[in-house]
């Protein structure tokens, strides 16, 4: 029997957002990303969304703090990308996004989920 796996839908990992279209933003994803929906983002040297890193400096802060959340899979391994991402006031389930693995030093979840929590995203596991 063939067994089929099914991505994240476009919006899926959202419990709640803000009322109209405030929760949501557009910009633009990088050359060279090809991400899926629920992908926690941060800025690039030249202020286009990559992959957040969680990457934390020697005293352990992170060095990017997360933008947002894209909104749906995004392609732009052949060049830069507009797309729509939550930028602020929402609630997501946890387990739909895409976010640092852990690492053996950890933290990696827990930083994800603080720096959402600075724009106003709660994430519920």
């Amino acid at each position: 029997m063939t067994v089929f796996t099914e991505a994240v839908h476009a919006a899926a990992f959202i419990l709640s957002e803000a009322n109209g279209h405030r929760s949501r933003e557009s910009g633009i994803l990088a050359s060279g990303q090809n991400l899926a929906a629920g992908t926690v983002l941060q800025l690039n040297g030249s202020s286009k969304f990559v992959a957040f890193d969680g990457d934390n400096n020697t005293a352990g802060d992170l060095i990017d703090q997360a933008v947002g959340i894209l909104l749906a899979a995004g392609d732009a391994t052949g060049g830069d990308l507009e797309v729509a991402y939550v930028a602020r006031d929402a609630e997501v389930n946890l387990k739909l996004l895409t976010y640092p693995a852990e690492t053996t030093a950890g933290g990696q979840k827990a930083d994800t989920i603080a720096s959402l929590k600075l724009l106003g995203i709660i994430a519920r596991d």
